[in-house]
């Protein structure tokens, strides 16, 4: 097997296995041997269980010797990222403060994957607490783009997505609150997917600390990353489903996709908006893309929800911003407040929004919410006229580092100007504030030789329609290619 074999899709290595044409145990061994050629300069994979990973893909091998089947994921070695404890391999989040943590059970993502026969041999980096669009922390330090080092991943799930992207594992699992699978994968040119909310569950994810038994905030999901979107589909039909609780009570059954070729599906495209205006190479090659699923018999439309970007921004702020200031600590919260009194109710600066979401009233938040419930019934409506909708990941391709701890003291340059950090989140909480499913898939390069993806959005609860829009298109698009050696 070759290193080209390595950035193969997860299901053809998994074929392979079952056909027995490589053991897991020698896919297990060339994926370290290319960890340890090859992460040095990345640094995606932080932490490593060889010696449990290679007793449990030798048992893998003896018992399909034996006619034993252990599920859909049958040897397939892979990571996780360090967002998701691991029983007995040391789970940080990215925190200083559980660097020594080492879990005594599996999150519940860990335990479906490793129940339908996965292995998972190590954990991929995570900014701290998961809280940041680029991935570094004090305890692994950076992870750099596979396809330029002195670029970002993307974060939160950056190493996620760099290990896929470098073939230093064949399928992750990340998390996305305001685009952290979402971003990554965009960046790193891999396929990548945020569920309908509550699909798949978040117990054992960190944060909120080890122990909390709280996961439900109405917008986090976790969601794979692979280099298919078959493989895409395949993850998602092993993680997705109630969580063990609420087994008792529930099933998940979810539509199949409305349709399979491109020629059946209609497409409406949200290329670009003023609010928040897209690199030009992205919006080329998005309205490129566009183009080539017409002349494959799609119906493309140039249509929207009929609500404004903006007003989906102000929303995803209040809402975003109460989920993380639940770990902020008093002192930070009280500069916040201390700030809204010097501020105008108006006032769009971003740490002035900030604090307003953080400092959010339960009253003031059940009218957000109602907001949101309405956008969300906008939605529906408009997926009665198309099946998806295309649109931007965020505004720009991979930037170089900035690790300014004031994360609103950042600014990315785009097409000769600077534009604010804050407004990554723009786009992608289109999916996430109305809780809808979107994958991410390659669609070409920028002049700088930068991966660009773009985001199918789909109905909620409809997964499957927006994996196959994405699947369909791998002929016609770029689709996943490995980076260029270093």
């Amino acid at each position: 097997m070759t290193d080209s074999d390595l950035t193969q899709s997860a299901s053809g290595l998994i074929q392979q296995i079952k056909n027995k044409d490589i053991s897991a145990v020698e896919l297990l061994d060339k994926l370290l041997d290319r960890i340890g050629a090859v992460n040095p300069d990345i640094n995606a994979v932080v932490t490593l269980d060889e010696d449990r990973a290679r007793e449990r893909a030798a048992a893998a091998d003896e018992a399909l010797a034996k006619g034993a089947d252990w599920g859909p994921l049958h040897g397939l070695p892979m990571t996780v990222k360090d967002a998701y404890e691991v029983e007995g391999i040391v789970t940080t989040g990215g925190s200083p403060k559980w660097k020594d943590h080492v879990p005594q059970a599996n999150a519940e993502v860990v335990q479906r994957l490793t129940a339908a026969g996965a292995i998972v041999f190590g954990k991929t980096n995570v900014p701290y607490l998961s809280g940041d669009w680029q991935t570094y922390n004090e305890i692994f330090g950076v992870t750099n783009n596979p396809w330029d080092y002195t670029k970002t991943p993307g974060g939160s799930s950056g190493g996620s997505a760099a290990a896929v992207a470098a073939g230093l594992t064949p399928l992750e699992v990340g998390s996305d609150i305001g685009g952290s699978v979402r971003i990554p994968a965009h960046f790193c040119g891999v396929y990548g997917h945020k569920p309908s909310y509550d699909l798949i569950p978040l117990r054992g994810h960190l944060p909120p600390p080890p122990g909390s038994l709280s996961e439900n905030d109405t917008i986090s999901v976790a969601g794979p990353l692979a280099r298919s979107a078959a493989d895409l589909e395949l993850a998602l039909s092993v993680l997705a489903g109630p969580r063990i609780s609420e087994r008792k009570g529930w099933q998940l059954t979810l539509p199949q996709a409305r349709h399979k070729q491109l020629k059946d599906f209609r497409v409406a495209v949200w290329l670009n908006d003023g609010f928040c205006p897209v690199e030009t190479a992205m919006a080329d090659t998005i309205q490129e893309t566009a183009d080539q699923l017409a002349k494959q018999g799609a119906a493309v439309t140039e249509a929207n929800p009929g609500f404004s970007l903006e007003m989906n921004n102000d929303l995803f702020w209040n809402l975003f911003n109460a989920v993380i200031a639940t770990g902020f600590p008093q002192p930070v919260l009280d500069e916040m407040q201390q700030l809204l009194k010097n501020s105008a109710p108006d006032d769009k600066d971003p740490r002035v929004r900030q604090a307003r979401g953080a400092l959010i009233s339960h009253k003031d938040w059940l009218r957000v919410n109602e907001l949101r419930l309405r956008i969300k019934a906008m939605w529906e409506e408009f997926f009665q006229s198309y099946d998806v909708l295309l649109c931007p990941v965020t505004f720009t391709t991979a930037f170089a580092h900035d690790h300014n701890p004031d994360l609103f003291g950042r600014y990315i340059p785009v097409d000769g100007a600077e534009r604010h950090y804050s407004e990554i989140t723009v786009w992608p909480s289109l999916a996430t504030i109305a809780q809808l499913p979107a994958t991410v898939m390659p669609v070409g390069k920028s002049p700088a030789g930068l991966p660009i993806g773009l985001q199918v959005i789909g109905p909620y609860l409809e997964d499957y329609t927006t994996i196959a829009l994405a699947r369909a298109a791998e002929g016609v698009c770029s689709g996943f290619t490995a980076p260029p050696p270093a």
